[in-house]
């Protein structure tokens, strides 16, 4: 498969799995489509018209023409440097690497994935949190992240992989919709009446149970196994 097509279909499932309805992921990339065409020729130049199609600031090829044949990737949640010069050195090993996928942005899919935080104002909506209320909620702590973001040496990785001819993208807001999708539809569906019945319906999924036994599973923060669940609301959009 080529990497377009990877990064196509990566973006489209998100798509279908976005919390906010499909409906709403449209309507974004409507506005998204009329603040483009509203710019001036010389503003044009510093647009990223990957976002006329994808939604997700976050999610991109960071490095490679998308033409690329993919028969192997590297994948894991921090894929920087050290993963790329890993993957360059199972392909010289005779293990073929075609491509790393990073789930944490990289390059300038981390740049601007504070962006992807608006979303959050649209799901908590679609759990009754007024548009307005959830919109002011947010505001502050997007500037927030924006500011802490902007200092950091972004490309350092995607450099390397270009250094290194190593094809390389992201897939993060996708990637959380579909975790996202799946445990909400888990939960409805075998409703917990208490929160430790909710660490224990996660304990049961093998991602969770691996994480337990390295001693980072599933905790309660605040509460305990006693207390009753309630409504669920599972959220795992990033950015804060």
């Amino acid at each position: 498969m080529k990497l377009r097509k990877i990064y196509e279909m990566v973006v489209s499932t998100g798509i279908e799995a976005d919390p906010r309805g499909k409906k709403e992921v449209q309507k974004a990339l409507k506005r998204t489509k009329k603040k483009y065409e509203d710019l001036k020729e010389d503003e044009k130049e510093f647009f990223d018209t990957e976002t006329l199609t994808n939604p997700y600031a976050d999610t991109r090829i960071l490095y490679g023409t998308g033409d690329e044949e993919i028969g192997a990737a590297l994948v894991g949640i921090d894929m920087e440097m050290g993963e790329i010069l890993l993957a360059d050195r199972l392909s010289s090993k005779g293990k073929k690497i075609d491509l790393v996928i990073a789930h944490h942005p990289e390059g300038k899919a981390y740049a601007n994935f504070y962006e992807v935080m608006h979303m959050q104002a649209g799901i908590l909506n679609r759990f009754g949190v007024p548009i307005n209320v959830a919109e002011g909620l947010l505001e502050g702590r997007i500037k927030e992240v924006e500011r802490s973001v902007s200092p950091a040496n972004h490309t350092r990785a995607a450099d390397m992989a270009g250094l290194l001819d190593m094809p390389f993208m992201c897939a993060h807001t996708p990637a959380d919709n579909m975790v996202t999708r799946f445990l909400q539809t888990t939960f409805d569906k075998k409703k917990p009446d208490t929160l430790g019945d909710v660490v224990k319906i996660l304990k049961d999924i093998p991602e969770y149970r691996e994480a337990a036994r390295n001693n980072a599973g599933p905790r309660i923060l605040i509460g305990s196994n006693e207390r009753s669940a309630g409504k669920i609301f599972v959220d795992m959009t990033g950015g804060t």
